[in-house]
């Protein structure tokens, strides 16, 4: 007898643990295995390795050797053979590989009564045919096979790729009724008592893998295996090794003298499943599924997938209560998934993503992970939902998702539906009043298209045609001043002394996909840009400036799909009074009081957007328009996002670039001039109705765009810290930025045709620390817009917005002194402008 000799030299997932390890190399466990000149009949073959401590599955990055023909030791982890001294020592196997096609698998999925005939799914074509008295029964996975009478049999025909040399891999998942005696499960054998090469089966209480090579002598390797359970069992013979695997494990392994010719006898014959035709006493008992066949080389990983077999997980919901939820009030959920995956698979790691951005909802949590899900076991997932004042009232379906996180796998999704209860008194709608992304709105099938009759005011009303057409100094000039917008991305352009460097990717992010008319125009009317939302931002109001706020179209770049790159047309409410501030105030407000969804709400809505969108609405701006700001966001034309602001030329009447606004430099970003600015205006950053100079100390200090990094400005030297989040939080990258407000990138994300947009966090709710104390933040900006209508428009209306950086509907604080008084407070909005 020879020990036989194991090589670990690779990381491999750890089934036992490190103390095991220790103590399997300490004792010296080594299991035996042996070969001799056996003549080919399978039950007399007697030399055998039986595992006898369990499966072996260690991470460890050298080679061991526990050798029998020589000193076994730690080696280098190649090839097998420089591990140990042993024949056997070295690698059990190379890093894993995608397995090689088989040259028959037989799932058995398309056994039936009907027919005899079981397909090979390999692609080869070897389909193998059944003995009538060979039952179609339950398998580990679909229909398997049963045997339990002496003519029960499936076999295979011969073919020519059933030459197998020096590589055989076969695997079968089997459910014997009992393990005594010898079973076969599979063998490659001819007419003759010893016309065999390869054998997989059962012998008294063990599963065997024996091959016989081409010198007449048989190599086995064998491990115990159970009764009445179901057991993958497999082997591989590589012309060095003879392996045995159970449950995707290497249970066994006997090393092929260095004398021995290598490659296996080479016979013509069938392949015998379930009994062996010189010997229905071997006959197996019980259910076969899933045979597998390969002379390619293969390794451990190949059996391991194999002994795994995928099944759909399965998703379930139950929440608590049903019917409306009042506000502040909790609703309990519990998502179940259950892994029902088969046989020796990885335990899933399930992740979990709830899609809220409804405003007014708070969702905890939003994403969390389970790991170590077994198969057969179920992950549970607690999930409390409830809603403030501002939540829309009614029926909200919130996506979520499931995906195995570490193999980055969907696995399914669903939706937790929460029906918000209507607030009693005065309310604001956010979701009607405020941030309109609805798809009654945004799909609109008249207003967001061109499909209406060309007289219906209707048609292409929210396209970003007809806005354009409305911009330009004629509606004949519009596909010029676009092209023109678009083509500043084509070049480096300088805004207040900056360089923006090109960013020529906008031609096959955008032109490529953008059709020209007949006259080599662009077509507006088939813009690659789709509308994302409408929006009421009247809490920027400055009546000293003229105006009431902004109304705002935000659109995504639609090219090929939807893109990571998003334009928002920002224009002011023109108002002169504070009537006309409360005009548009309750113009707004009344939206909230119509049926919705209906054409109704559309036409109030478009009544609104005509008045600071259309053409005219601004008599003495340029071409008469209100247009505040165009301003991008994107990552899709090179690989850091970039924010872009423009504005209409008084001149020329094109849009041409600008600064941006509130945004020092990035290159200002830690230094003293930072620090500087911060101190010298501590109050007004800290009241957010500062503003940002084009010059500071005598050198250009506006940027005339920004990176987004995701950081926060900060700078040593900065007296107060909230003056320095303040001043953070109001510039583009800040705002839409990771460390101050929790934003990666997008507040307002792309969304397919039919579907919704979501929000950032910062819109809906969220709480972060801050990027220098640590102190928690809670930011909810629609919240603390929804007080700030709330307070223009209910009687008996508060005079000034509590600070929106509270709990989701921060209430609004009583009048103190001229400053907080009713007239200032309608006259003078926050000064944040994203």
């Amino acid at each position: 007898m020879r020990n036989l000799s194991f090589g670990f030299a690779q990381s491999l997932s750890i089934k036992t643990s490190s103390a095991a390890v220790l103590a399997l190399f300490a004792v010296g466990v080594a299991a035996c295995g042996s070969y001799g000149a056996d003549e080919g009949a399978f039950d007399d073959a007697a030399q055998t390795l039986d595992e006898q401590g369990g499966p072996i599955s260690v991470a460890v990055s050298v080679g061991v050797g526990v050798g029998g023909g020589g000193t076994g030791g730690f080696g280098t982890g190649g090839d097998p053979g420089t591990g140990g001294g042993g024949e056997g020592g070295g690698v059990v196997d190379p890093p894993p590989v995608a397995g090689p096609p088989g040259v028959g698998f037989w799932k058995f999925d398309d056994c039936d009564s009907a027919t005899t005939i079981l397909s090979d799914s390999s692609g080869n074509g070897n389909d193998a045919t059944r003995s009538s008295t060979a039952a179609c029964v339950a398998g580990i996975s679909g229909p398997g096979v049963e045997f339990n009478h002496k003519d029960d049999t499936v076999t295979v025909a011969d073919d020519p790729t059933f030459t197998f040399g020096k590589n055989l891999a076969v695997a079968a998942w089997v459910k014997p009724t009992a393990v005594t005696g010898t079973q076969v499960i599979v063998q490659e054998r001819g007419s003759g008592s010893s016309d065999t090469s390869f054998t997989l089966s059962i012998k008294n209480g063990s599963a065997q893998f024996a091959v016989k090579l081409s010198n007449a002598q048989t190599i086995t390797s064998s491990a115990k295996i159970d009764a009445n359970v179901w057991t993958h069992v497999g082997g591989i013979y590589d012309g060095r090794f003879v392996r045995l695997f159970l449950n995707g494990e290497q249970f066994g392994q006997v090393s092929v003298p260095s004398a021995a010719t290598v490659t296996l006898s080479d016979i013509s014959a069938p392949i015998h499943i379930g009994h062996n035709p010189q010997n229905t006493n071997q006959r197996f008992k019980g259910l076969i599924d899933e045979v597998w066949l390969s002379a390619s080389p293969s390794t451990g990983a190949t059996i391991a997938e194999l002994s795994c077999i995928k099944q759909p997980a399965t998703i379930a919901v139950t929440q608590s209560t049903t019917g409306p939820v009042p506000p502040n009030t909790p609703a309990s959920y519990d998502i179940a998934v259950t892994n029902n995956n088969v046989g020796a698979c990885d335990d899933a790691n399930y992740f979990l993503s709830i899609f809220g951005g409804v405003p007014g909802l708070s969702i905890l949590p939003d994403t969390t992970f389970v790991p170590e899900v077994a198969s057969g076991t179920t992950a549970h997932f607690p999930v409390t939902i409830s809603g403030t004042e501002e939540a829309e009232p009614g029926v909200h379906e919130l996506p979520f998702q499931i995906d195995d996180f570490f193999v980055g796998e969907f696995i399914g999704s669903g939706s937790l539906s929460f029906e918000s209860a209507a607030p009693t008194g005065c309310f604001v709608r956010t979701g009607r009043e405020l941030f309109v992304k609805h798809v009654s709105v945004v799909d609109d099938p008249i207003r967001t298209t061109f499909d209406g009759p060309p007289e219906d005011p209707r048609t292409g009303a929210w396209t970003f045609a007809k806005l354009m057409e409305d911009m330009a100094p004629t509606p004949e000039a519009a596909p010029a001043m676009v092209e023109q917008l678009f083509d500043t991305w084509r070049t480096d352009q300088v805004v207040n002394g900056f360089t923006i460097p090109a960013r020529p990717a906008i031609q096959n992010r955008v032109f490529d996909f953008w059709p020209r008319s007949p006259d080599g125009s662009l077509d507006l009317k088939q813009a690659p840009l789709r509308l994302l939302g409408i929006v009421n931002r009247i809490d920027v109001r400055n009546l000293a400036e003229g105006h009431a706020g902004e109304g705002r179209f935000v659109f995504n770049v639609v090219g090929g799909s939807e893109q990571q790159f998003t334009v928002i047309l920002e224009y002011k409410l023109p108002a002169s009074t504070e009537a006309d501030v409360l005009q548009w105030a309750n113009d707004w407000h009344a939206l909230g009081s119509l049926p919705f969804p209906s054409e109704e709400y559309n036409a109030a809505l478009q009544a609104i957007t005509a008045r600071f969108a259309g053409r005219n609405a601004a008599p003495g701006k340029p071409n008469g328009n209100s247009l505040s700001q165009l301003r991008t966001n994107e990552i899709e034309m090179a690989p850091v996002w970039e924010l872009r602001e423009f504005v209409l030329s008084p001149v020329t009447g094109l849009l041409e670039p600008t600064t941006v606004k509130l945004t020092p430099d990035l290159s200002f970003d830690g230094t003293a001039t930072l620090a500087d600015f911060v101190n010298q205006n501590e109050a007004a950053i800290v009241a957010e109705q500062h503003t940002v100079p084009e010059t500071f100390l005598g050198a250009p200090f506006l940027a005339g765009a920004i990176l987004n990094n995701l950081t926060a400005w900060q700078a040593p030297g900065i007296a107060n810290n909230e003056a320095r989040h303040k001043f953070s939080l109001n510039t583009c990258n800040g705002c839409h930025g990771s460390q101050e407000t929790g934003t990666g990138f997008l507040h307002v994300f792309p969304r397919p045709v039919g579907g919704e947009a979501q929000l950032s966090g910062f819109m809906t709710g969220i709480t972060i620390g801050d990027p220098v104390t640590g102190e928690p933040r809670t930011l909810n900006d629609l919240g603390r817009r929804n007080a700030d209508l709330k307070a223009l428009v209910c009687e008996p209306a508060p005079t000034a917005v509590a600070e929106a950086e509270g709990a989701p509907g921060a209430r609004l604080a009583a009048p103190t002194g001229a400053a907080a008084s009713r007239s200032a407070f309608i006259r003078r909005g926050i000064g944040r402008v994203h």
